[in-house]
């Protein structure tokens, strides 16, 4: 596939860096907080929601979800210690391969092991990050996308920026990912928005993820609004005036997706 495309305005990634004197090289993406490697671990700022989020990677691991980093505690700067997971991590402009048939029914697979692995998870006490979504049936990555997704060879091996995780429902998640992934955007991933050719992918990502319950169209119509209502509120609380270009392009999408394949023909 070739062309540009929507996602390419996303504002979401930088370049890497190396902090020479600290030993810490920045890793490209991090839009909400900076994301550092150092050796074979990452770092970043933690918050209250991290023991949380270290004891659900733990459950997930343990019920063997394959591919997530492990949780190494703190260090002494309290930022959160995790394994580093080998492989690539696409950025925007996604490349060609990220749109093969494969990377979608892959993606769709380890969504569901991670939901199944999740359902008996116990949330008593816990603290997280992202608000919950009724009705609760698993606990949801809630950023399933490319960009958080590690690669081996164009195949999926890895899933990482797991902080936003919380207690919701199936469709809530994977609707994400098809808005990412199938793509539900205007552009498509390949530049173009050929509505059958989504409805392909629609199906391919449902038929691997498995039965659920919901409107998945319906509701990534609703995901793109409540994406951008939750950009405009971090353009504030982070400082970051840039988030407001992120909820604007959720916006247009939202739109989009309505006209097109909500109200357009089948």
């Amino acid at each position: 596939m070739s062309g540009s495309s929507d996602l390419d305005r996303l504002p979401f990634e930088a370049a890497a860096e190396f902090r020479e004197d600290l030993g810490e090289e920045v890793l490209p993406g991090g839009n909400m907080n900076a994301v550092v490697r150092v050796g074979d671990t990452v770092r970043r700022e933690a918050g209250p929601w991290t023991p949380t989020v270290h004891r659900l990677l733990d459950h997930l691991r343990s019920r063997g979800v394959a591919g997530l980093p492990e949780p190494l505690g703190m260090d002494d700067s309290g930022r959160e210690v995790l394994t580093f997971l080998p492989g690539t991590v696409p950025i925007y402009p996604m490349p060609r391969w990220v749109w093969a048939d494969e990377v979608l029914t892959d993606a769709a697979r380890l969504l569901r092991t991670w939901h199944d692995a999740s359902v008996d998870f116990d949330d008593t006490d816990a603290v997280w990050q992202s608000p919950r979504h009724e009705p609760v049936e698993v606990i949801g990555h809630n950023d399933f996308s490319p960009h958080n997704m590690v690669f081996d060879g164009g195949r999926l091996v890895g899933v990482i920026d797991v902080d936003m995780c919380s207690p919701g429902s199936r469709v809530w998640d994977l609707s994400y990912l098809a808005t990412r992934l199938v793509p539900l955007t205007a552009g498509g991933g390949d530049g173009t928005a050929d509505v059958d050719e989504l409805h392909r992918r629609l199906t391919l990502l449902t038929e691997a993820y498995g039965p659920f319950e919901g409107d998945l169209l319906r509701t990534a119509h609703t995901r793109l609004l409540d994406l951008a209502d939750f950009s405009e509120v971090k353009a504030v609380e982070l400082g970051k005036p840039q988030l407001r270009d992120e909820a604007a392009y959720y916006r247009t999408e939202a739109v989009w997706l309505e006209a097109t394949l909500l109200d357009g023909p089948r």
